[in-house]
């Protein structure tokens, strides 16, 4: 693409396709949030809370490791390379190991399924203590595993569709996940003795919807879904090959989740659900931006990667980890300096107390300082997939996870939840530092003085509006009032909070107050 490689045409080009996934995640992260108010007003903190976490992790970290982690990851490069050798005759891979995915997960959860006591008792030790506890979340975990197949092959068809520039129709297909759940619960709720129950019930339709909503568009370009299982194929073979440390290097980063729900299954009852809540409040800045950020960058390297146009490439790099900062730094002070009483909006409700509200807000700000960083290594990860090495990223997963591991098990005591979240951010930091020496490593040096000098005006900026939320947000905000008022009173804050970064940007960072203009406006203005 090296049309693209003077900067402004691929700069245009990757905005663009991040904000039609933007649009649509933050769409998804609304029903998403009265998905997780719904969790928070019926479940809580408490017994049915963290059964209901600990049991849907288990899938769903499985379709993190198989499904969109390791595969797409693998897939899209290879899937690349095969379009511009063969053309047409790609769609024979692509369906060959369609086909290939559906039986090996099929087996996977057969497997789940049956060893489903075994994995609840790793995962979450410490719930044999409260009588019942791991009896509910065995039945959970047992009636959510399904929800692994059908999202992983709907990990499949969004990494189709996105190596033909559609980022659209997949990006859409979350809304789809949470507006399963929403109805499940209130259809079903009253209809079986545990709730949480009916919010299982609606994962498993979630993942259904996802898949079959992608499968006409897939028909549209090219796949046919003719039933095939091989795994003689050229292409199969290098992307399972390529899949191999990629599924290490997604179990590495499922160790640390692993590591953490077992400390907090040990801390007070409450904390697995709190670090839960707190982290769906990071995944809301996460997916409305990074992650969309990440998703359209991987097939622009691959392509720049089959053409060899390393230099395209450092520019694609730069600039994204340059428009990630500029909007990461100021997310994080923000979560930081407001989390009590942006977590007392979204959830403190039925059950859901004024102690709950205290134990994941102090959780928000220690997963919070990850925020940029974890970022990063979102944007640095899709270079090296980009350039067919899975093998990299895995080792410097295990080095994190190494040390999330030992800082955990220091912070757990003193922090409860909040160590546990702090760990995760140091070993992101960790990890984000190891990628880009690796990387300039293979791809020579990236220039990160603009970089360095881009992100410490932005932090400045970030902190200077921090120090004023932090000033007047007990003038503005009571947490005493109805939730109508504290509704416009943290949303009064927010935009002071951005006023107040967007002068210093504009005194400080004027050229990445522009990008980030240009990314907030409609796509067909840029």
């Amino acid at each position: 693409m090296k049309s693209q490689g003077n900067g402004g045409s691929f700069h245009k080009t990757l905005i663009k396709s991040t904000f039609s996934i933007s649009f649509f995640t933050l769409i998804s992260r609304v029903f998403g949030y009265i998905r997780d108010m719904l969790q928070a007003y019926f479940l809580g903190t408490g017994f049915y809370g963290d059964a209901y976490t600990i049991a849907y992790r288990i899938p769903n970290l499985l379709r993190r490791i198989v499904g969109e982690g390791a595969m797409t990851a693998s897939f899209i490069p290879v899937f690349a390379e095969a379009k511009k050798k063969e053309g047409k005759e790609s769609w024979v891979f692509a369906n060959t190991f369609f086909w290939n995915l559906l039986l090996i997960v099929a087996l996977i959860v057969i497997i789940g399924i049956i060893f489903s006591p075994l994995i609840v008792k790793i995962m979450a030790y410490g719930f044999k203590q409260i009588p019942g506890k791991w009896g509910e979340t065995i039945y959970l975990n047992r009636l959510m595993f399904p929800y692994i197949l059908f999202i992983s092959l709907s990990a499949l068809a969004m990494g189709i569709l996105n190596s033909y520039n559609i980022f659209s129709v997949p990006a859409s297909t979350p809304v789809l996940f949470n507006l399963a759940i929403i109805g499940s619960v209130l259809l079903f709720l009253d209809k079986f003795k545990s709730p949480a129950t009916a919010f299982a019930i609606g994962v498993v339709l979630g993942g259904i919807f996802q898949l079959l909503f992608q499968l006409p568009f897939l028909i549209k370009i090219g796949m046919r879904f003719r039933p095939k299982i091989s795994f003689g194929d050229s292409y199969v073979r290098r992307t399972g090959k390529l899949m191999v440390p990629g599924i290490f290097g997604a179990s590495a980063v499922q160790i640390n989740i692993f590591i953490n729900s077992q400390i907090a299954s040990l801390l007070p009852q409450g904390a697995v659900s709190s670090l839960y809540y707190a982290d769906r409040v990071m995944e809301l800045t996460l997916g409305a931006f990074s992650i969309a950020l990440a998703t359209a960058l991987l097939p622009l390297l691959s392509r720049q990667a089959s053409e060899n146009d390393i230099n395209s490439m450092k520019n694609s790099l730069r600039f994204s980890i340059k428009l990630t900062s500029f909007i990461t730094l100021p997310a994080a002070i923000g979560l930081i300096a407001l989390s009590n009483e942006i977590i007392s909006v979204l959830f403190q409700r039925g059950i859901f107390n004024v102690n709950s509200t205290e134990m994941t807000s102090f959780a928000l700000i220690f997963h919070s300082l990850g925020l940029p960083f974890i970022s990063g290594v979102k944007i640095l990860a899709p270079g090296f997939y980009s350039l067919k090495d899975t093998a990299t990223p895995v080792k410097i997963s295990f080095i994190s996870i190494g040390a999330n591991i030992v800082l955990a098990l220091v912070l757990m005591d003193p922090l409860k939840q909040g160590g546990i979240a702090l760990a995760v951010s140091i070993a992101s930091l960790i990890n984000f530092l190891l990628l880009w020496v690796y990387l300039e490593k293979k791809i020579g040096k990236i220039e990160k003085n603009n970089l360095i000098s881009v992100s410490m005006k932005s932090f400045l900026s970030s902190i200077i509006m921090g120090v004023f939320l932090l000033s007047v947000k007990r003038r503005v905000f009571s947490p005493d009032e109805p939730i109508l008022n504290k509704v416009f009173e943290l949303i009064i804050l927010i935009i002071s909070g951005i006023i107040i970064y967007s002068i210093f940007s504009y005194i400080f960072n004027r050229n990445e107050l522009k990008s980030a203009m240009k990314f907030f406006r409609k796509k067909d203005k840029l």
